[in-house]
């Protein structure tokens, strides 16, 4: 008879703690789905980071061509600081990608996603710098073998 009791009672509490958990994680997922459908601060955000996002690629094999290039030339600390520049880089926007979380209160989500449209940028302004700098570099030390 206790044995039915407790599982009954855990039964039910399963249930309840069920039921609650499903009908509070929509209400988030809809605030923000709303947010990312009708704010236009968030879409231009969004498309800074978007056209940014595809060039760390391009950062990590700039990265690797220095760093085979770093054993060839006496030159090392341009090598060295052009290395730190596109790490650098690549951290602000591996930063920013996880501190990037639109608040659920809509009367501070243009102010936040304003000051992340001045981050985005400063990361995106940073990663094309740091890439334009290592191209340069790499390509005048491969006039030079």
């Amino acid at each position: 008879m206790l044995h039915t009791n407790t599982i009954c009672f855990l039964l039910f509490w399963s249930f309840a703690f069920s039921i609650i958990s499903c009908q509070e994680k929509p209400k988030k997922d809809e605030t923000e789905q709303n947010i990312k459908n009708e704010n236009p601060l968030y879409m231009e955000v969004m498309a800074i980071h978007d056209a940014v996002m595809p060039e760390m690629g391009t950062i990590h094999a700039y990265k690797k061509e220095l760093k085979i290039l770093k054993n060839s030339f006496a030159g090392e600390n341009k090598i060295l600081d052009a290395i730190q520049q596109l790490n650098k880089a690549d951290d602000g926007m591996m930063d920013w990608m996880a501190a990037f979380k639109v608040p659920e209160n809509k009367d501070s989500t243009d102010l936040y996603l304003q000051n992340e449209k001045i981050k985005i940028q400063k990361v995106s302004d940073d990663m094309y710098a740091s890439m334009a700098a290592a191209k340069k570099l790499i390509d005048s030390l491969k006039q030079i073998q």
